[in-house]
């Protein structure tokens, strides 16, 4: 029986060679993303390309039902969506914030609860939830983001507990710094979230290298995918996948080093020893 994978977020990056990677091994993919527009290459290479925007539920139900139509069941959902909002705290408007939230938790909260129960019919399936290592050691200029990845690493526990009896598995994937469009479209968020007037304005330069810091020496987005995928296709996958640039060493500072010690070397960083 052909396996059917689940992944949001296709249109580049991660969720994108992931799609790529699991068709290559023979996977029935279903692809999704805002813009089915930019699944063309994925549908032409056996795909099946879906629109959906995870804060948007009527889409979600539609997307679900129709892979569910088309293929008859779903083994392993990968929850890939999401974007970081890279901003002072002080410079973010409730609406932003709640943008923040809906995509990178409710969104994926949402989605499951349309899935697992297909999962459960079907006698079990696996959930993977892209969390992030900044939801471990949380830099300044990225709270809502971190904050965020920070609920999908609780709530992926709470998961891993609650859907143990009805065999549906859930790994946290833990990326480090992988080469995608995430610094570039982090950029984006401190154009727009920036105020006038911010209190951070003197050292404004930190702010935008904040939002590029995932693309330090970044590990390539194909390597990172072979790497998770080999781990989380084993018949007991680790229930917590880190992989990627910075993916072992910033959770051991955190781990290891005094809060007061680990909190003056990101504000030097980050320029907030400036003040």
């Amino acid at each position: 029986m052909q396996k059917v994978a689940f992944i949001t977020g296709c249109s580049t990056g991660i969720g994108r060679e992931m799609a790529l990677q699991l068709n290559e091994k023979g996977w029935k993919v279903v692809a999704t993303a805002r813009k089915p527009e930019t699944l063309t290459a994925l549908e032409k290479a056996g795909c099946l390309a879906l629109r959906l925007d995870v804060t948007d539920h009527s889409q979600i139900l539609e997307a679900v039902r129709e892979a569910v139509r088309v293929l008859g069941r779903i083994d392993l959902l990968i929850n890939n969506a999401g974007y970081g909002l890279i901003a002072p705290t002080m410079d973010i408007s409730p609406e932003k914030l709640e943008q923040q939230l809906q995509t990178n938790v409710s969104g994926v909260i949402s989605l499951i609860q349309e899935i697992a129960p297909v999962m459960k019919a079907q006698g079990g399936g696996t959930i993977v939830n892209t969390g992030s290592i900044s939801g471990i050691a949380p830099t300044p200029f990225s709270g809502a983001y971190c904050a965020s990845k920070a609920a999908i690493h609780a709530w992926s526990d709470v998961l891993r507990m609650e859907l143990s009896p009805f065999n549906i598995k859930v790994i946290t994937l833990q990326p480090g710094g992988i080469v995608t469009d995430f610094g570039k479209n982090c950029v984006e968020t401190v154009k727009s979230n920036l105020k006038p007037g911010s209190w951070y304005g003197k050292i404004e330069q930190f702010v935008y290298s904040r939002a590029n810091t995932s693309q330090e020496k970044a590990t390539p987005v194909d390597a990172f995918v072979t790497d998770v995928l080999r781990k989380m296709l084993r018949k007991n996958p680790p229930v917590i996948i880190r992989s990627g640039k910075r993916s072992f060493i910033l959770p051991l500072m955190k781990k290891i080093l005094p809060e007061k010690w680990l909190d003056q070397l990101m504000m030097k960083k980050y320029g907030l020893d400036k003040f």
